[in-house]
């Protein structure tokens, strides 16, 4: 093998080991855009092999080639290459280049920590109808006072529950659509993380990420200056 030969099997396996483990994020676009994959098919996907041409990627069992236009003169311009079909990708299935990758606990915001603590609460409470009967630890320590009140809550107790179930069901379907945009999805804990306390507060969940987009947005702005 020349000189030139080493050298280039080098720079390959430079360029694939850093793509591997620090933007798997960017591999599984590539795929999703060109092969028009969704993201759980694509969520084993590494990168096999970059050459001036094309670069070749596994996915599920898979593999595919995708090419550059025009080729590269040389291995040295497949940062900006890579850069610029992140970018076609993210254009292409309608997501934001904000990726998000952490959660906001409820407690970091006072209003949407009470707002939790509610809903939890009502969640609990509602949970069965048994709660609002004598005998129970809710109606023998709070609601024997006021019997009035816990025949109340006895009655409208199935109603409550769906109407509170289904809107925050509606909720979760929202975040979930939101987090997709901006690249989450169900194989991270990070998802679930948010998905599971919007089901239980509902809209300050998204207020909160909603916060956390616009914070990422002022430090990629301020990057570029």
């Amino acid at each position: 093998m020349s000189t030139s030969e080493a050298q280039e099997m080098v720079a390959k396996e430079r360029i694939m080991k850093h793509m591997n483990a620090d933007h798997q994020e960017s591999i599984r676009r590539y795929i999703e855009a060109s092969e028009q994959t969704s993201f759980y098919q694509v969520r084993d996907a590494q990168m096999t092999d970059i050459n001036l041409n094309n670069i070749k990627i596994s996915y599920g069992g898979k593999q595919a080639v995708i090419p550059f236009d025009p080729p590269m003169k040389s291995l040295r311009e497949a940062r900006e290459r890579l850069v610029q079909m992140d970018k076609d990708s993210l254009q292409t299935l309608g997501r934001s280049d904000i990726s998000i990758t952490k959660f906001v606990q409820p407690y970091a915001i006072p209003a949407h920590m009470m707002n939790f603590t509610t809903w939890l609460i009502t969640y609990t409470a509602f949970s069965r109808r048994s709660n609002f009967m004598a005998g129970s630890l809710l109606y023998d320590t709070l609601l024997s006072r006021t019997p009035g009140f816990a025949t109340f809550c006895l009655t409208i107790q199935p109603l409550l529950l769906v109407i509170i179930m289904g809107a925050h069901s509606v909720e979760c379907v929202l975040m979930a659509r939101k987090l997709a945009k901006h690249g989450l999805t169900p194989f991270e804990a990070v998802w679930w993380l948010w998905v599971g306390t919007t089901f239980v507060e509902g809209f300050t969940a998204s207020l909160r990420l909603n916060g956390l987009i616009a914070e990422k947005k002022k430090e990629k702005e301020a990057k570029k200056h």
